[in-house]
């Protein structure tokens, strides 16, 4: 059965240790907790030397453009927990598959003027 695991690993080392000793199936790191973008993406490159797909956890309006960088990807983990109404291009979904913007950067700008109702 495979075995998802990210929620509960943090660190680089903790990923390397669970993916070296066949731990885990699925990598699952959260950009937002995981040391960021850059731990990130080399969590995923251990896990492609190892032949495991990767996955997210949390964040999707980032790690969506994360995982279309991996050749090992597999799923988006999205929330809904309601934030789309406050980013100014909130992630497009088509026919169940996820669309990374091609805008630059991280892609997230926040509607402030939406933010702003919401403080008053």
């Amino acid at each position: 059965m495979p075995i998802a695991a990210g929620e509960n690993l943090r660190t680089l080392w903790e990923f390397k240790n669970y993916i070296a000793n066949s731990a885990v199936s699925y990598p699952e790191p959260d950009v937002t907790n995981c040391g960021g973008v850059t731990a990130f993406m080399k969590i995923a490159r251990l896990a492609e030397a190892f032949n495991l797909p990767v996955t997210s956890h949390g964040a999707h309006d980032i790690t969506v453009h994360l995982l279309a960088a991996c050749p090992n990807r597999s799923y988006l983990e999205a929330h809904g927990f309601g934030l789309d109404r406050y980013i100014e291009h909130p992630l497009v979904l088509e026919e169940g598959m996820a669309l990374a913007p091609t805008r630059p950067g991280h892609g997230v700008n926040f509607d402030w003027k939406g933010l702003e109702l919401l403080a008053a």
